[in-house]
């Protein structure tokens, strides 16, 4: 289902915004236009909101504090916030839904952000400076024979990105063959031995090299193992992930959330870097 914007906007740009995802509120930021942000989740960690309204939890945003803040604008992501979207709709808050399922799809979204802010030539510019840095990865890759390449996030159960997931899509872009998984959901459950069937010649997976300190966890994160504090030398050692040819040449990288897990402008950097683990210039 594509991005959407649901209701209209009350004036001709909206100029208070209420983030409900950090990729969105890094999108703001990133784009020159934080000085439109009234409110975000506590899951928004950039510098430039420390002082900003909290409205609730990135998966259980709050309603009545939304709407205290007057927005003109909430932008949301598709399905986790379906049914906040719903409320806001009913009260007659303009919404942007954001559904990306591909790296084009978020810059296209970005670009949308800044036309609905009222600020459509400078979204433009930018964005097309972060397709031309996706364009220029893909032409030094195209060349190249890709890589299998098995994105990791969490382990227990064992999720991947779907493709219909845009970290499916960044895998590809970057020269990878990402693991071949198909389903309606962007991510899913896998069988450790379809992954060992399928041999990853790179793993990419979230979490810290060996030696580095643990990221703080998120507000509100009660996972016993958050994906983001794993030790990725670990994973050499478990079960069933020994003979595979990425553990036993060393090519287990740690992914920073911001530049694959969120489809935010940090989605460019991210496919940068996946290039150049998969084909070392």
């Amino acid at each position: 289902m594509a991005s959407k914007l649901i209701g209209s906007l009350l004036r001709p740009r909206a100029e208070r915004i209420v983030s409900l995802a950090p990729s969105a509120t890094d999108t703001l930021i990133f784009m020159g236009l934080g000085a439109h942000l009234v409110g975000v989740t506590e899951q928004c960690d950039s510098k430039e909101v420390r002082d900003c309204k909290r409205v609730g939890a990135f998966s259980q945003p709050d309603v009545e504090k939304i709407c205290l803040l007057r927005p003109d604008l909430v932008l949301a992501l598709g399905r986790i916030h379906s049914r906040v979207v719903d409320e806001l709709a009913q009260r007659g808050v303009a919404v942007f839904v954001s559904r990306p399922q591909s790296v084009m799809e978020i810059l296209d979204d970005m670009e949308e952000t800044a036309r609905l802010a009222g600020q459509e030539r400078q979204g433009e510019a930018i964005v097309n400076q972060l397709r031309e840095r996706v364009r220029v990865v893909g032409k030094r890759v195209s060349a190249r024979t890709p890589v299998r390449v098995f994105r990791l996030m969490t382990e227990d159960p064992l999720v991947a990105p779907s493709s219909k997931s845009y970290q499916y899509d960044a895998v590809r872009v970057a020269g990878g063959l990402p693991f071949p998984l198909a389903s309606e959901e962007p991510y899913t459950t896998v069988p450790i031995q379809e992954v060992v069937d399928f041999d990853p010649q790179v793993i990419v997976s979230c979490g810290r090299k060996d030696g580095e300190a643990p990221k703080p966890r998120c507000r509100g994160c009660r996972a016993q193992k958050p994906p983001c504090q794993r030790v990725v030398n670990d994973i050499r050692n478990w079960e069933g992930w020994r003979e595979i040819t990425a553990t036993r040449d060393g090519r287990i990288y740690a992914m920073p959330c911001d530049l694959i897990c969120r489809p935010g402008p940090g989605i460019v950097k991210g496919i940068e870097q996946l290039a150049e683990w998969f084909h070392p210039r």
